[in-house]
């Protein structure tokens, strides 16, 4: 394989650092889009060779986003934020890709499978999928590829933002039964499998799932006792409509109980299996060995 240039926007944010490390370890040429009030949040990146171009996504970048693409194999966004950001930065900077002639394109979608999920049930996926239908009628000959890894397998998101589990109360959270198979992945292998699809050259799925776990909630409970030695309560807070009543409540009033209500979405889309990941294609990167929950639980020392 030929060493790739490859792009990345969103390189100051948990995500993004990962993946720009994921692509240096790769051998990757990195180019890193920047505000020059960023810069330093970078700097550990541009020690290890990476180039900083300085700008934004805005009106007034266009010259910073060409000298960021020109010639790259691929641009990745990690970017997070608003509709802004998600949908219109992210299409300057798609179209900026395919007037550079870039091969591939990897958007910041980063989520359970958001094109199986009805549009309403989670606010930021539906940003998200506004975006994908935009590239894929200005997308041209770019190859846009959106990395799906379900939730979030750290302490910032099945251990908190979505509170599947909480080490701190020893408590566990479900509506419904639970039965239904949920994929948590790593931040770490999300970005292990995001550079290893930006470099690739074969042609990859539009919707590329990975998974680090699938397991329902009943074994993700196990797999955290076991690893943990510590014993949960299990909380059962409703059935799935008496979950359906509590999102359509607090999401009444507009974004007012935006951070109530959107990680109750997510779980939602989780526990009825509407975001579920198949097929998946972990077997096309057999060097990754993902995490499981029990190897992050001893990891952590939750």
């Amino acid at each position: 394989m030929n060493k790739k240039i490859v792009a990345l926007v969103g390189s100051t944010g948990q995500l993004g650092k990962l993946i720009a490390n994921a692509l240096l370890d790769k051998g990757a040429e990195l180019r890193l889009l920047v505000r020059a009030e960023s810069r330093s949040k970078v700097a550990e990146l541009e020690a290890r060779g990476a180039t900083v171009v300085e700008g934004a996504l805005g009106a007034n970048d266009a010259d910073a986003l060409k000298a960021l693409v020109d010639g790259t194999w691929a641009v990745v966004s990690a970017i997070q934020g608003g509709p802004d950001l998600i949908v219109d930065g992210q299409a300057q900077l798609l179209r900026a890709a395919r007037n550079a002639n870039v091969h591939r394109f990897i958007p910041s979608t980063f989520s359970l499978d958001l094109f199986k999920v009805p549009l309403g049930h989670i606010v930021t996926s539906d940003w998200r999928r506004q975006f994908a239908d935009l590239a894929e009628s200005e997308r041209g000959d770019v190859e846009v590829v959106h990395i799906l890894n379900g939730g979030f397998l750290d302490r910032s998101t099945l251990f908190g933002f979505i509170d599947v589990i909480n080490p701190e109360t020893g408590k566990a959270h479900v509506w419904g039964d639970g039965k239904v198979i949920e994929y948590w992945t790593t931040y770490r292998d999300t970005a292990l499998y995001t550079a290893a699809a930006a470099v690739d050259e074969r042609e990859l799925p539009r919707a590329l799932a990975v998974k680090g776990e699938a397991l329902d909630f009943w074994g993700v409970v196990a797999a955290y006792e076991e690893a943990s030695g510590k014993k949960l309560e299990v909380e059962t807070l409703g059935s799935m409509d008496d979950l359906d009543a509590l999102i359509n409540e607090l999401s009444s009033s507009g974004m007012d109980n935006f951070r109530k209500f959107l990680p109750l979405m997510y779980y939602r889309s989780t526990l009825n299996g509407e975001g579920a990941l198949d097929p998946l294609y972990n077997d096309l990167f057999p060097n990754i060995t993902p995490m499981t929950i029990g190897d992050y639980v001893r990891q952590e020392g939750l």
